[in-house]
């Protein structure tokens, strides 16, 4: 029987952190479209594993590698190619930078996996492999699938859950512009109720579409055809997901998803202020009224997580305080802020590196760690302005804000933001550890 390790790198270990609180399920759609006669092996590195790309007993590595934890992806092909073990990668980082990739596997995926992984397994035993890979992200995914669940490693917080993939946005900073097709699809609802049967016991599930609601009318009432199946179904889970503003303007959809057990919705507000908007190309939010969006969520007991950027080049120095007076007057729920990230291959990375602004250094590519030379902060002034804004927001006053709103509506939401609340302090207090120890190392 031929072994195939499967392979999550990462070099920082995110158990106890905020940053990683659901499980991918890119290996585990690859693993469903495995033949029988392969064996696999897990190692998520995310997560406290390490793999030994020394001792590992595989006649094939596959890696799902993001940028963070590429230098530590690249340093485990060159061990296993001395070895003789056949590899490949995917991920968007590949996908936008392939040449690199192939100095150290034998083959990369771009785009989507499952087509190109039983395309290069057929090649292994012919022993053709090719060195490209190609999966258009425009096919239907009728025949998808659910992905194994035994490769979604325990020791994340919650699972995950899958009903559709693609955006037809251009959002200039978003690693899915790498990919040449995207187009927005949907899972057959009988995959996504057999895969919500197998986890019908859990009590959170997140459901990582790029957007839950779709794009468009069909798309709409595709979702409440879904919606009103989960609500004859019965589950006991709640879940949260992440959708567009366009959802707030949908009373039917937001009625059925609370009824489904919807609790939190993660959405993409970015920038107060059409000019930075304007600048990473997320049109559909300009001229919209904040405040409004999030009460109209709020009238459906649906809670808003408000996901925003610090950093960009219309961000002054007085913006941190700005966003804060904007989020509190909206009554966003539970704020999210990110650096502003040039991931590779993307519009946001290509016009930085032009001004000499975007980072190589790959294992510090990451939302919550400043790596582009911003025009008006500092490295530390970044990281104090996000320190600033988060701490306006996870303290005990705003806690009391939150029980008055949500202990009668819905107890849950409120011990959701006692755990992210707790998963904050812990996460500030490993990154300053981190950081230390790599002060240390120096």
């Amino acid at each position: 029987m031929t072994r195939i390790a499967m392979v999550y790198p990462s070099r920082v270990k995110e158990t106890m952190g905020e940053e990683l609180l659901y499980s991918p399920l890119a290996l585990g759609y690859l693993a469903r479209h495995t033949p029988d006669n392969y064996a696999i092996t897990l190692y998520d590195e995310y997560v406290g594993e390490n793999f030994n790309p020394d001792s590992v007993v595989a006649d094939i590595v596959a890696v799902s590698a993001i940028t963070p934890g590429i230098t530590r992806a690249y340093e485990l092909g060159d061990r296993l190619k001395k070895r003789g073990i056949k590899t490949i990668i995917g991920g968007a980082h590949v996908t936008a930078l392939p040449d690199e990739a192939l100095l150290h596997y034998d083959s990369v995926c771009q785009g989507e996996g499952e087509r190109p992984w039983r395309e290069f397994l057929k090649d292994f035993e012919k022993g053709t492999m090719k060195k490209i890979y190609f999966g258009p992200m425009d096919v239907p995914l009728d025949d998808l699938g659910t992905p194994k669940r035994e490769m979604c490693h325990p020791n994340y917080q919650y699972p995950s859950l899958l009903t559709s993939r693609g955006c037809p946005y251009s959002c200039t900073f978003c690693y899915l512009t790498v990919f040449k097709q995207r187009k927005y699809r949907t899972i057959p609802h009988v995959s996504i109720l057999e895969d919500m049967d197998n986890l019908k016991n859990k009590d959170l599930i997140i459901v990582t579409d790029e957007n839950f609601i779709g794009y468009s009318g069909s798309d709409f009432e595709d979702r409440k055809i879904l919606l009103e199946k989960m609500i004859r179904k019965n589950y006991k889970f709640l879940w949260g997901c992440q959708s567009t503003t366009t959802l707030a303007s949908q009373p039917e959809l937001m009625d059925l998803m609370y009824r489904a057990g919807c609790r939190a919705v993660f959405i993409g507000f970015e920038s107060i202020g059409d000019d930075g908007l304007k600048l990473i190309r997320k049109d559909h939010n300009i001229g919209l009224d904040y405040t409004q969006t999030i009460s109209n969520l709020h009238k459906h007991n649906l809670a808003v997580i408000a996901s925003t950027i610090i950093g960009l080049d219309t961000h002054t120095k007085d913006y941190p305080k700005k966003l804060i007076g904007e989020l509190k007057k909206a009554k966003a729920d539970f704020p999210r802020v990110f650096f502003a990230t040039a991931w590779p291959g993307t519009p946001f990375f290509k016009s930085l590196e032009k001004e000499g602004r975007a980072s190589h250094n790959w294992d510090e590519v990451r939302k919550d760690i400043p790596s582009i030379k911003f025009k008006y902060f500092t490295k530390e002034e970044a990281i104090a302005a996000r320190k600033e804004i988060l701490d306006a927001f996870f303290n005990i006053s705003y806690m009391f804000r939150l029980f008055r709103i949500w202990v009668f509506k819905e107890r849950s939401l409120f011990l959701m933001y006692i755990k992210m609340s707790v998963r904050h302090k812990i996460a500030e207090v490993l990154k300053k550890r981190r950081k230390c120890s790599g002060t240390k190392k120096k």
